[in-house]
């Protein structure tokens, strides 16, 4: 499966000492001034918007960021030196990426995309209403009355989940009560009976189906038609395919920004066709039954151009037990050549009154 990328997003962190939520590219918090502790994870937004802003989407994909090991200001990950104490950062320690933070949650769906300032341009996450760099207002120009939209009935989801998870549990039921709860009882063997068949096959002229590299030579009247054969995690150099991806999720690149991905599969097309060629086909099915337990197989008298194909068996042990008559069908000839009249075996019944297994009384 192939990994494609589609994007990058800004990240979060929530600032350990005021709780301030702050745009992941700021190494300090823009409440309190707090610096961004090693520790501290990034998040999601409730949703975000693709970064378009190019030294950003550079940062992003760089890898992770650098916490100085001297006094833990963190820095980009092509930096040498501490930006604040100019400690060497050999020392210091990388932060973690490669976690998935989840699906990814385009702005459309929502209203807490990054918001920049107009007043100063800082980045700032989007529940906020005022910049927490110059202090300005983030309020968005007033815009002209809309008729308030028909709320979604959110909650109708879920009863219908509920509803939904009432019924399989219901349906398990039955079918427990019904087919795999079982009782036993002892009853007698009063008959058999048994079904054999063969297929006859004659080779001729027939109307077959194939990927056009199995069409063998000399078939006729060829008619083609693109068919999904295959899939492969990389889209093939010489073949029409189709790309068939997965849900966008986020990875945490480790710099306070996120990677936007999903992963893809490849359906590689080839012809397939219908054509007449010479093969063997089904002519006839020959069947003869029985209600003794000397099963036999039929003997159809074949032409030069027929044979025998596919053999199927079944059997029917016949059993009496308190008046009521039970029939226990096997596809087993040494189980039913045992079913001998008179025996006695024990019966596993289900609730409906069929005979699920059996075995000698004794």
């Amino acid at each position: 499966m192939a990994r494609k990328v589609t994007g990058y997003v800004e990240l979060y962190w929530a600032c350990p000492s005021c709780g301030n939520q702050n745009a992941g590219a700021h190494a300090y918090c823009m409440s309190c001034g707090s610096p961004q502790p090693p520790q501290v994870d990034f998040h999601q937004g409730r949703v975000s918007e693709l970064l378009t802003d190019a030294e950003k989407i550079r940062r992003a994909q760089q890898g992770a960021d650098i916490h100085c090991g001297f006094c833990g200001t963190r820095n980009p990950s092509d930096a040498s030196n501490c930006s604040r104490c100019q400690a060497d950062l050999a020392a210091g320690a990388k932060r973690g990426s490669g976690k998935i933070l989840g699906a990814f949650k385009p702005a459309t769906h929502g209203a807490y995309a990054p918001l920049e300032c107009p007043h100063c341009g800082a980045y700032n996450a989007g529940n906020r209403r005022s910049c927490g760099s110059c202090g300005g207002s983030l309020a968005p120009a007033p815009q002209p009355a809309k008729t308030p939209a028909k709320p979604q009935a959110g909650k109708r989801g879920s009863r219908a989940f509920v509803i939904g998870a009432l019924v399989l549990l219901s349906l398990c039921a039955i079918v427990y009560f019904l087919f795999l709860r079982t009782s036993e009882i002892e009853a007698t063997v009063t008959g058999a009976e048994w079904q054999r068949s063969v297929v006859v096959e004659q080779f001729g002229l027939v109307r077959l189906e194939g990927w056009m590299d199995e069409v063998p030579n000399g078939a006729t009247n060829l008619s083609c038609r693109e068919q999904a054969r295959s899939t492969q995690a990389q889209p093939p150099s010489n073949a029409t395919y189709r790309e068939v991806c997965g849900t966008e999720y986020v990875v945490d690149t480790g710099g306070g920004l996120g990677e936007v991905a999903q992963d893809c599969i490849y359906e590689v097309y080839a012809d397939y066709c219908s054509y007449t060629a010479e093969a063997w086909e089904t002519y006839d099915t020959v069947e003869l039954r029985g209600v003794n337990l000397n099963p036999q197989w039929p003997q159809p008298a074949l032409s030069f151009d027929q044979r025998l194909g596919e053999q199927k068996e079944s059997y029917v042990c016949i059993f009496r037990s308190s008046g009521d008559t039970y029939r226990y069908q096997t596809h087993s000839y040494s189980e039913f050549q045992r079913c001998v009249t008179g025996t006695n075996w024990l019966l596993k019944i289900n609730t409906l009154g069929g005979v699920s297994s059996i075995s000698p009384a004794n």
